[in-house]
């Protein structure tokens, strides 16, 4: 059987829906505006507009909760919600995002942020963190203003208004340095693609090009805008009272943490996809420079506790694939680099975790509960791996009625892998799985 019947196999019978309505939902770019939601750049998630779709829940779960879109949107529509979260650094950007924020709060914060500017040049600078690699991330200059407006922000009371601060700080992290973040990981700003390779421009160009005459006005510029924006954000964002959003950070394929002891009628979330990003790999600067993580085995433990959606994270090892994925991996090259570095591996690893979750959270939903599931379809080595529809499977088999799989957007096959796959692009799509328990 080839790969086309495979697909078509796996497929049948399942209630595959064409829902273009969802395409604005299963990203983040519809929340770079939203008040108190952009406050950290955190692309990972899903959109606000796809709650409008399930308004109906009283007790809602996201078990990767990433910066607090769901918990964001259930306080203000008043829902009591629950996360967790693995990324410490993504935890604590939620929980300050939740805090409900009074106008002496917003006035506090208005004037320490004005005088961490005016104070920040004539205090000493924090310790730089142990990351060998960050002078390669930071430009000296930058890393000057950086640690002296974390030694200001240190010393600021209350810790409401200094958690506020330190994610101001974190917010303008990316911007400030040499790099930005793209596909899986970090990119120099000094680095031009070019066909077949990547152009060095020399610093003379690119960083009076990038931070103009000044990179100190240029940090304390983004610091004044992200102050202003937070600023603006603080009175305006409305949760109702009694609705105070909870969240654990740590590994929600751990039982312990998943259960809340509440009656949960939805758990909607959008796991990694299987997709080979490490995602801590991307947020590795702010990871570092805010204290997050303190030693290269920390970073170690975090990829570790993670679902196994690429090949930094912790082994998988087995007799066998899991029987519904085996055809996928089969129609493999390979030849190709990806099943060289254990792309294979990586995969089974992935649907156990998955499995892993959804026998945990069944035991810990209501009656009727759904489950709703943001995930993309990959491709490797000349096979593609139908997520959507293999959760779906993994669903049927731990007792789950699948309601519907709800096709969001079609997704670009890779310029390496379209030759061979361009026949099958369709199967290449982003979902939303809804399930009931």
């Amino acid at each position: 059987m080839n790969l086309e019947k495979h697909l078509r196999a796996i497929e049948k019978d399942l209630p595959l829906i064409e829902s273009p309505d969802l395409a604005a939902s299963v990203h983040w770019t519809p929340s770079e505006n939203f008040p108190v939601h952009r406050w950290f750049r955190y692309r990972e998630g899903f959109s606000p507009y796809l709650l409008e779709h399930f308004s109906d829940s009283r007790h809602r779960l996201d078990p990767f909760c990433g910066c607090g879109t769901t918990l964001l949107e259930s306080a203000r529509q008043g829902i009591h919600s629950y996360g967790i979260d693995l990324n410490p650094l993504a935890t604590f950007v939620a929980r300050t995002k939740v805090v409900k924020y009074s106008g002496n709060d917003k006035n506090l914060y208005m004037r320490f942020s004005k005088q961490a500017l005016s104070t920040y040049k004539n205090l000493d600078k924090a310790p730089l963190p142990e990351y060998p690699l960050l002078n390669k991330l930071f430009l000296p200059e930058s890393l000057d203003v950086l640690l002296r407006l974390w030694t200001f922000i240190d010393s600021v009371e209350p810790k409401k208004i200094r958690d506020l601060l330190f994610l101001t700080w974190l917010s303008i992290l990316e911007k400030s340095s040499n790099v930005f973040k793209e596909g899986n990981g970090l990119k120099y700003r000094n680095k031009r693609r070019m066909p077949g390779r990547y152009e060095t421009i020399p610093d003379a160009k690119w960083i009076p090009r990038y931070f103009g005459k000044s990179i100190r006005s240029f940090i304390e510029g983004l610091w004044l805008s992200k102050s202003d924006e937070i600023s603006e954000d603080i009175e305006g964002f409305r949760f109702l009272p009694g609705f105070n959003p909870i969240i654990r950070t740590g590994s929600c394929l751990d039982r312990r943490i998943l259960d809340f002891n509440k009656p949960i009628d939805l758990t909607i979330f959008s796991p990694p996809y299987a997709n080979r990003f490490d995602y801590f790999e991307a947020f590795k600067m702010e990871l570092w420079m805010g204290g997050f993580v303190k030693t290269s085995a920390d970073m170690a433990r975090l990829r570790s506790a993670s679902m196994r959606n690429n090949l930094a994270a912790k082994r998988f090892e087995s007799e066998g694939a899991w029987p519904p994925l085996y055809p996928f991996l089969e129609a493999m090259d390979p030849e190709a680099s990806s099943v060289g570095m254990g792309i294979k591996n990586a995969l089974q690893g992935y649907f156990y975790d998955t499995k892993t979750l959804l026998k945990n959270l069944k035991e810990i939903l209501i009656k009727r509960a759904k489950v709703v599931i943001v995930i993309g379809n990959s491709a490797y080595a000349k096979s593609i791996i139908p997520t959507d529809v293999l959760v779906a499977r993994i669903g049927l088999e731990e007792g789950y009625k699948v309601k519907e799989i709800r096709i969001a957007r079609h997704l670009h096959v890779s310029s390496q892998q379209r030759g061979s796959l361009k026949h099958l692009s369709s199967y290449m799509r982003e979902s939303v799985i809804v399930m009931e328990n």
